[in-house]
């Protein structure tokens, strides 16, 4: 049986004050590893959704559940109608970056990963991955300022109260 880390950070979260939130139990699920389910509560959501800014939230998850099910076609439509409904979202723009990342587009992916760090500059994961993707592309420097950038964000955000 192989160890299924995302299982076990997920069981490890503490009960959240939002724990009956629709929007928050189908990210749990995605967490836990049951994107099937995930996908079917995000299409829901999407279509109750009322402001942009939610659907665009809410369709970007949708295109990670479709990720994980080895659906990417579909995930790449999902994350470009969250651009739609919000052109500068950083998520959408990061998740993008890494279908690019993943077929070997190096060069595409570093752009979308830029584009998300200026539509948020806090978005440690957007850095992180655009350490990645330097380091892959042999700017060794930049790579560890990011990731150095990525790590003290992070370290921000588990201190931030909600």
């Amino acid at each position: 049986m192989m160890f299924a880390f995302r299982r076990f950070l997920a069981a490890l979260r503490p009960p959240s004050a939002r724990d009956g939130d629709p929007f928050a139990q189908a990210v749990r699920q995605l967490d836990v590893g049951d994107a099937p389910a995930a996908l079917a509560a995000f299409t829901t959501l999407f279509g109750a959704a009322q402001r942009n800014d939610e659907r665009a939230k809410i369709v970007n998850k949708r295109g990670v559940a479709n990720v994980r099910l080895g659906r990417r076609d579909d995930a790449l439509r999902d994350f470009t109608t969250a651009l739609e409904l919000m052109p500068r979202y950083a998520p959408a723009l990061a998740n993008i970056g890494n279908l690019l990342l993943e077929d070997g587009a190096l060069d595409d992916a570093i752009v979308h990963y830029e584009a998300a760090i200026r539509a948020d500059d806090r978005y440690a994961v957007a850095h992180l991955n655009l350490a990645v993707a330097y380091r892959k592309a042999g700017r060794r420097s930049a790579a560890v300022r990011e990731l150095r950038l990525a790590h003290r964000l992070e370290g921000r955000s588990l201190f931030r109260r909600t």
